[in-house]
């Protein structure tokens, strides 16, 4: 005769996954293929029963992994842009990697008014850099009509890779993360025309992460807003303004406390673009003003295979004018121009 205590605990057991599994991968029960497995109760083998759970579970991993991507591009248009995204990373400012980089006048001696951050020794330095800019940020919560809370980090780096002499150094790291709450005024007030298109609201920290006497570093509060507008189907123009406040320091710990006469009280970005064939961003601070030029690296042909419009990289080309390309160099004046590949726009 058949022992039919020898079964019951297995048939538990199967209950108890018809039971808990579900719940444990946030999936109701009377989902089709947990509920299929569920019928199979008494009419199935345990193992036939357990097969059909592994089956699914590992049918809703694949799933979940494919519908929420790791990196996202940048979206097109500030409303997307900033609309709450399930990728674990999106892409926030510019990332770039500039294969080319050269100043007209290099900062061998920094300075600032603290004597504490004056270089007295001159550090001998290449002209030529590879820049490159790492941006992302990462939606932490959505608040529904209210908003949604991100936050960012922005790596630029100015690599010294020309200068083999010297051991390739990196002359420059700036770390900048931040917090961000973004509003899109049409969810939370209603459409109208009189609307911006986002209004943010943020608190970042920069700094170059070294020692004195070449420490650099400040904290500052800011307010954000941004327009856009269409024409003609796929061209788009982008108004975007930010004005910040700094956080005080003590003049002890200050490392540069004349930065705002260079780099002032905010900045103006402007973008113009078509589709996601090419866009030109304007950035323009106080005493500064870049642009950056990128299209998808197909439309040049490179490749006869390459179709146009397929691609995954754009060609990027760089200018700078000014003050405070970087926190060293935030109160020296010099122009670099560059070139190199960045990271495509959606």
């Amino acid at each position: 005769m058949r022992n039919t205590s020898t079964y019951r605990i297995p048939r538990i057991g199967a209950t108890l996954l018809a039971l808990l599994l579900p719940f444990s991968l946030a999936r109701a029960t009377d989902d089709k293929g947990w509920q299929q497995c569920i019928d199979m109760q008494g009419k199935a083998t345990v193992e036939h029963e357990l097969d059909c759970y592994r089956q699914v579970a590992s049918t809703e991993t694949v799933t979940d992994s494919l519908t929420k991507p790791i990196l996202a591009a940048r979206a097109t248009g500030l409303k997307k842009e900033w609309a709450p995204s399930n990728a674990t990373l999106v892409t926030h400012r510019h990332t770039y990697v500039l294969m080319y980089s050269k100043a007209s006048q290099t900062n061998t001696s920094p300075t600032s008014p603290n004597p504490q951050n004056q270089v007295a020794t001159m550090v001998p330095q290449d002209d030529r850099d590879m820049k490159f800019q790492l941006s992302l940020k990462h939606d932490i919560a959505d608040l529904d009509r209210l908003g949604s809370v991100w936050a960012g980090f922005t790596l630029l780096s100015f690599w010294q890779v020309y200068d083999p002499s010297h051991s390739r150094p990196f002359r420059e790291n700036n770390y900048e993360p931040e917090l961000i709450y973004s509003i899109n005024p049409d969810k939370l007030l209603g459409e109208s025309k009189f609307n911006p298109s986002i209004v943010n609201i943020g608190v970042v920290h920069q700094s170059n992460g070294q020692t004195n006497p070449r420490s650099r570093s400040w904290n500052r509060v800011y307010v954000q807003t941004g327009i856009e507008k269409e024409y003609a189907g796929d061209r788009r123009f982008i108004a975007i303004v930010r004005g910040w406040q700094r956080i005080s320091e003590s003049t002890g710990n200050d490392d540069n406390p004349d930065i705002k006469e260079y780099l002032g009280h905010g900045d103006l970005e402007l973008r113009y673009a078509q589709g996601r064939n090419w866009e030109a961003t304007l950035l323009i601070k106080a005493r500064s003003v870049q642009l950056d030029l990128a299209a998808p690296w197909t439309a040049y042909r490179l490749l006869a295979l390459a179709a146009p419009g397929e691609h995954n990289t754009n060609i990027h080309l760089q200018y700078f004018s000014g003050y405070g390309e970087s926190l060293i160099d935030y109160n020296h004046k010099h122009e670099t121009w560059g070139f190199g590949v960045s990271f495509p726009f959606e």
